[in-house]
């Protein structure tokens, strides 16, 4: 039988709970690391590949095998995540993810950098589920899309100095792949030390879910979310070659802008959308992001890029914590495992669907069409929300 209250939350307390207390600290700090430790690897990895004798299919081969496994696992973990606790799961990730970084440091041949590679891809797939899930449980209550925002903060700020640290540190040391990849996995080992503190809430043992692997309660903000990922997947793989074409030398700087943007906006926004409402936040930012990338199908110069970035960040960080919170607000304690398992998942999957998509597209269109194709898979999610909201009175 299942239990009335198998889980005694954290956020069913006061909604006027400090949000930033030490518990949170130390669970944001965890989650900078080791996005800081995977954005270290965006510049360093493709080249090491290329040293060793790959060449760039192996690279996107690499990527794909990455994200594939990150994604794989995460419906049984989300399934499971009740019964074996949101904090071993969020330990376990991260030892896979640090210690397949240390199997890099030996310099291995190219079979083994994919089988570490995948090992890190699971790893990061239970982390990506458990510290979501995390923010969710510390949350007081009717501020998920605060907490949310706060967290999200860190893998935006990780994006604007991990790879610039890691493209000037490989210049400047020849392509000193040992001292690059220890500083990877150093990172990930200081994830792992600020996760130690982190305490989980309380929670019924005797409990086991045995429910679906996927959640549909969450299936609107997953399409959403798969959408806007689509477009940031098209952005992380194709503005760098977008940038050769039309010889424009900032391209490095559009995704610290766009992050740093993304960091100021998350917050703020998600507390805008705990009290005006999740949609009157994310659909005007989701029409906002489209708008961005109408103008980078059409920048032709460095200034232009830079503020579209701008644009970018402010529309996609907006979106992304209210959207979140909406598929939070769906989600009742026991079935968040399962609900971020989905969500997430959608999250990864656009980026791979983006990148892959926009590579075939590219054989036939220019860039400034599939940038144009980008802004309009933008907009899908305002569609579908109206059509949603116009037919429910229907169905009632």
């Amino acid at each position: 039988m299942m239990s009335s209250t198998p889980i005694r939350s954290l956020n069913q307390g006061s909604g006027k709970d400090k949000i930033l207390n030490t518990n949170f600290m130390a669970l944001l700090g965890s989650v900078f690391f080791l996005f800081f430790a995977l954005d270290f690897y965006i510049p360093i990895l493709p080249f090491y590949v290329l040293d060793v004798g790959g060449g760039e299919a192996a690279v996107g081969l690499l990527m794909g095998l990455f994200t594939f496994c990150s994604v794989v696992l995460r419906p049984f973990q989300g399934r499971d995540l009740n019964r074996r606790g949101r904090k071993r799961l969020l330990l376990m990730g991260i030892i896979l993810y640090a210690a397949s970084g240390a199997g890099l440091m030996l310099l291995p041949p190219l079979p083994l950098v994919f089988i570490f590679r995948a090992v890190q891809g699971f790893g990061w797939g239970a982390f990506l589920l458990s510290f979501n899930t995390l923010t969710l449980d510390l949350a007081p209550q009717g501020r998920s899309g605060e907490a949310l925002g706060l967290m999200g903060m860190a893998p935006p700020f990780s994006l604007a100095v991990a790879p610039i640290f890691a493209e000037q540190l490989r210049i400047a040391t020849g392509s000193n792949y040992l001292l690059l990849f220890f500083i990877a996995t150093a990172a990930a080992i200081m994830a792992l030390v600020m996760a130690f503190p982190v305490r989980e809430p309380a929670r019924d043992k005797s409990y086991e879910q045995k429910g679906p692997l996927l959640s549909r309660k969450v299936l609107l903000p997953s399409l959403i979310i798969f959408f806007m990922t689509f477009n940031l997947g098209c952005i992380l793989t194709f503005l760098p070659l977008l940038g050769q074409v039309r010889e424009i030398e900032a391209v490095g700087y559009f995704f610290t802008v766009f992050a740093l943007t993304a960091v100021v906006f998350r917050p703020v926004f998600g507390r805008v959308s705990d009290r005006v409402g999740r949609s009157r936040v994310f659909l005007p930012a989701l029409v906002v992001a489209a708008i961005a990338l109408v103008m980078v199908a059409l920048a032709v110069t460095e200034a232009e890029l830079i503020f579209s970035a701008f644009i970018f960040g402010a529309g996609f960080g907006a979106a992304h914590s209210s959207v979140m919170a909406l598929a939070a607000d769906r989600l009742p304690v026991l079935e968040r495992g399962v609900g971020m398992a989905t969500f997430t998942g959608s999250f990864d999957l656009g980026i791979v669907a983006g990148a892959s998509t926009v590579g075939i597209l590219l054989n036939w269109l220019d860039f400034k069409a599939v940038f144009f194709l980008c802004a309009a898979v933008m907009f899908l999610p305002v569609i579908l929300y109206g059509l949603k909201v116009r037919l429910r009175p229907r169905a009632q």
